[in-house]
């Protein structure tokens, strides 16, 4: 009888450890709920497609709730422990989380609240920010998964709370450095508001709006200009200007994890910025967009180097001026842009084996070999944009005689129509964001996008004007 007794017992031992085996192995996403006292959920907002999500991702080959433990370390910086479980939507697992240590904050006008997390792995890689929201309206219609959001105000009933530690500033948790840089930006400030109203509002004005002259748009906007006047050729150097700025500039703030000025004093944030600060790309853009156009213009016997100064130095100013940036962080991306332009317009002069440099399929090619690594090793999906962009950019060029031949411009029509597919590929894009929950369907989407633009660049535009 008890051996009969024993065998029932192992029976539904084995049954119930394969049916919460089964139950695991369904699970494919796990997430933390992170509340406080007020009803604030703690959300990360994402690098692909700027939505806002609760702290998550797949599980591999860990258990769900420490899966959900992990990626909350590393998207928000912030130590938690798995309370219980709240509700499995769909394949997903979300978990009542609540933080082992109170979470650094600083609570706007608004009640939103901006977490210091700049030390988290994940963050200006993945992870633009990190904030306690209230799952409103707002949360609902900018969340990357709505039915979770909607579910939040019931599971904050149950859910455990976790302790806040409530700040005017982060100054103890920065550099002194980074501490003293960021008095450069009060001053600047300071400086601004201490003139006559109007004339305040005037310069206020001027410097917000001049940042928008080194925004990363512009590379592309340039792209149709130098196609209509320069070919083939000339769209190279946009192209490499762009490729080469966006490594080194993305690897700079990765590598050295500055934060910037506002990170560290949140009342001096004039603008929206996301990332680390050094160097700032927006003065590297300026100083490399308005530098080349200030080369076309001197190849013509226009030699007017404001053209390149003026908006160059007012992008630098403005970002001191915003609180995004600090003074190192312009003064950086201003010989980074300067020495870009200058290198990449001396390579465009030379030949390899009797072929122009720059439209050198093999050259290209090296680029795109040169950018593996980054994209290989950085959780940041720019390096792989340019490294699928290179190589496909080299496919395209092998046996384009017009891209190796010709040395003037494809005209208007040409100009026109790259400026069309631009801006059909960043639709692509952006619907790519909007339309897919998953991070890997919206990095095949913008890289597939990529690719279509480096065919257009190396072969398209030609046989459209032949």
């Amino acid at each position: 009888m008890k051996q009969l007794f024993l065998c029932f017992l192992l029976a539904i031992v084995s049954t119930t450890s394969a049916h919460a085996a089964t139950e695991i192995a369904n699970v494919k996403g796990a997430a933390c709920l992170v509340s406080d006292e007020s009803g604030r959920v703690l959300v990360t907002k994402d690098i692909l497609n700027n939505l806002i999500a609760i702290p998550g991702g797949y599980v591999d080959s860990d258990n769900p709730a420490d899966a959900a433990i992990r990626e909350t370390r590393e998207e928000t910086g912030i130590d938690v422990k798995v309370v219980g479980e709240l509700a499995r939507p769909r394949n997903a697992v979300l978990y009542d989380c609540v933080a082992l240590a109170p979470i650094p904050v600083h609570t706007g006008t608004n009640g939103e609240a901006t977490v210091a997390a700049w030390k988290a792995e994940h963050f200006g890689r993945e992870v633009r920010a990190v904030y306690m929201m209230k799952p409103d309206e707002d949360m609902l219609e900018n969340a990357r998964f709505p039915d979770q959001v909607a579910m939040f105000p019931e599971l904050l009933k149950s859910s455990s709370k976790s302790p806040l530690d409530e700040q005017d500033n982060f100054s103890y948790l920065a550099h002194d450095f980074s501490v003293w840089n960021a008095g450069v930006n009060q001053q600047l400030q300071n400086a601004v508001s201490a003139l006559p109203q109007t004339i305040s509002g005037f310069v206020g004005s001027v410097l917000t709006t001049s940042s928008a002259l080194g925004s990363g748009a512009l590379f592309f906007l340039l792209l149709p200009i130098a196609i209509a006047t320069g070919g083939i050729r000339r769209a190279s150097e946009v192209l490499l200007v762009t490729v080469v700025a966006t490594v080194i500039v993305s690897f700079g703030k990765l590598y050295f994890g500055v934060p910037r000025p506002f990170h560290i004093f949140p009342e001096l944030q004039l603008a929206e910025a996301s990332g680390f600060a050094f160097p700032s790309g927006n003065t590297a853009t300026a100083f490399a967009v308005w530098g080349l156009l200030y080369h076309w213009l001197k190849q013509a016997g226009h030699d007017r180097i404001t053209l390149w100064l003026v908006p160059s130095l007012l992008v630098a100013l403005s970002r001191v001026y915003l609180g995004v940036h600090y003074v190192t962080d312009v003064l950086a991306g201003a010989v980074i842009g300067a020495l870009i332009v200058f290198i990449v317009t001396s390579l465009n002069r030379r030949q390899w084996r009797d072929k122009p440099l720059l439209v050198h399929p093999a050259f290209w090619f090296i680029v795109g070999i040169l950018t593996l690594p980054f994209a290989a090793t950085q959780i940041q999906p720019l390096f792989l944009y340019c490294a699928v962009f290179s190589l496909i950019y080299a496919a395209m060029l092998l046996g384009n005689r017009v891209a190796i031949t010709r040395d003037s411009g494809m005209g208007l029509k040409a100009g026109i129509l790259t400026l069309f597919v631009i801006f059909a590929i960043t639709g692509m894009a952006f619907w790519g964001g909007q339309v897919s929950n998953s991070s890997i369907e919206i990095l095949a989407m913008n890289c597939l996008a990529v690719a279509f633009l480096a065919m257009w660049i190396g072969r398209g535009a030609c046989l459209a004007t032949r």
